[in-house]
């Protein structure tokens, strides 16, 4: 072999191993990436269900309270609990789905637009941050 061809060998197997070395740390941080979208996905389903979990109490809470400042308070004190029955998210939901409008919404659920609308987009997050996190695990299953 001669020299010249001996330095063009030797500098194509070190650009080689640069390739291979970027694309390992390349991989890396994207594992590191997706470890970190789950955990804020899983984050903000903890946030919803604390959001929730409240917003029932404060309503149960509004309830009894306005059982025991009426005496014939006992027939509407069951029409909020049935209707708290279901998370609020779900109930926002069904009602988009339904054609409703956030102003009328809001003064169903006696909120602020604001509110609906933030439910609604944290929902919307919710469901996609979902399906993205089963594709993310399908991808990761695949490269290792």
């Amino acid at each position: 072999m001669t020299i010249p061809m001996l330095v063009m060998t030797s500098l194509l197997l070190l650009s080689t191993g640069v390739i291979v070395l970027v694309a390992v740390r390349l991989v890396r941080a994207l594992r590191h990436a997706v470890e970190l979208e789950q955990r804020v996905i899983r984050l903000q389903e903890g946030v919803n269900l604390l959001t929730d979990t409240t917003e029932t109490g404060f309503r149960q809470v509004a309830a009894e309270i306005e059982r025991l400042s009426s005496a014939s308070a006992k027939a509407p004190a069951t029409a909020p609990a049935a209707a708290a029955s279901r998370p609020t998210a779900a109930r926002l939901r069904a009602a988009t789905r339904r054609g409703r409008t956030v102003t009328e919404i809001a003064a169903a659920e006696h909120v602020s637009e604001g509110e609906v609308r933030l439910r609604l987009s944290l929902a919307d997050a919710s469901a996609s941050g979902r399906s993205r996190k089963t594709t993310e695990t399908g991808r990761a299953s695949l490269r290792a």
